[in-house]
């Protein structure tokens, strides 16, 4: 797998902030599939009351990411590079067939799975997303609750009342004097690494559903009549019979890649503006 990077700026945030960071798997720029998946899409949004915001055709692996907002830069590209290692090390089902593959349409109340496609749970997919879930999102989660038990003396309050960690850099000597009388507790890393395997893998099993989102709406219920132009719409677009039962997760309706691109995304605030925090793309 050749990996090629690029890093956007990132304004700051305070520390602990919750970023809504997500990393996304996405088809290559101008290429067919990823120019097919921005029409139908367009097409499908006119459907829909209002202005559906645009966005890129992706498969979400996980959202929640934490990042070291000090140090965003240098911490994308660490993400980045172990999710490329992770996903070159998982074994492939069958090299003949491509990874990522896109089955019926569907819907669902929520905001952002109004309308989306269904993506086959293929074996190395689920397997990095459980990794990446593990090591990005959970791991630096419990590790920080353990902290928080075990080593207080590394935490403060900030103004707005949430306990935060304490700046590495100690400008009041006495404070730093008052640190080094407090060495660090160890945390218990073979129970931690054992929790933070089941987790993952419960994680993998009942909440990781892999879809390639179409349409944002906060439109419910869909009814008949809208249903059957969307329909209509994927039908006449893709040169489909059908693309709403449910063995079309079996067969698939001929949308499918290998490779793309892994992008970690800052999912905050307005849609059209969440920024890239960085990219790299994959040849496998």
């Amino acid at each position: 797998m050749q990996i090629h990077k690029k890093t956007y700026s990132m304004k700051q945030k305070p520390a602990n902030t919750n970023l809504g960071v997500s990393l996304w798997l996405c088809p290559k720029k101008n290429t067919a599939l990823y120019d097919k998946l921005q029409v139908l899409m367009r097409l499908l949004a006119t459907v829909f009351p209002g202005q559906p915001p645009q966005f890129e055709p992706h498969i979400t692996i996980t959202s929640n990411i934490v990042l070291d907002t000090e140090n965003a830069r240098d911490d994308v590209n660490r993400i980045l590079l172990a999710c490329c290692i992770a996903l070159d090390s998982l074994p492939r089902d069958s090299v003949d067939e491509h990874w990522i593959r896109t089955g019926r349409v569907a819907s669902q109340k929520r905001y952002f799975k109004k309308l989306y496609f269904q993506v086959f749970r293929d074996p190395t997919l689920v397997s990095f997303a459980r990794i990446v879930r593990e090591l990005f999102v959970i791991l630096p989660e419990k590790t920080e609750l353990e902290n928080k038990a075990k080593n207080p003396h590394l935490f403060t309050t900030d103004s707005a009342g949430n306990i935060v960690r304490r700046k590495s850099a100690l400008r009041d000597r006495k404070h730093a004097q008052k640190q080094t009388q407090l060495p660090e507790s160890a945390l218990d890393l073979p129970r931690i690494r054992l929790e933070l395997a089941l987790e993952a893998a419960r994680w993998s099993t009942d909440e990781f559903d892999p879809h390639l989102s179409l349409v944002y709406s906060d439109l419910h219920p869909i009814d008949t009549a809208l249903w059957h132009t969307i329909r209509s719409r994927v039908l006449d677009y893709l040169s489909l019979e059908d693309c709403d039962l449910a063995q079309w997760d079996v067969h698939g309706n001929g949308l499918s890649w290998e490779g793309g691109v892994l992008k970690l995304v800052l999912c905050e605030g307005d849609v059209s503006e969440w920024p890239v925090l960085g990219s790299v793309d994959l040849h496998m």
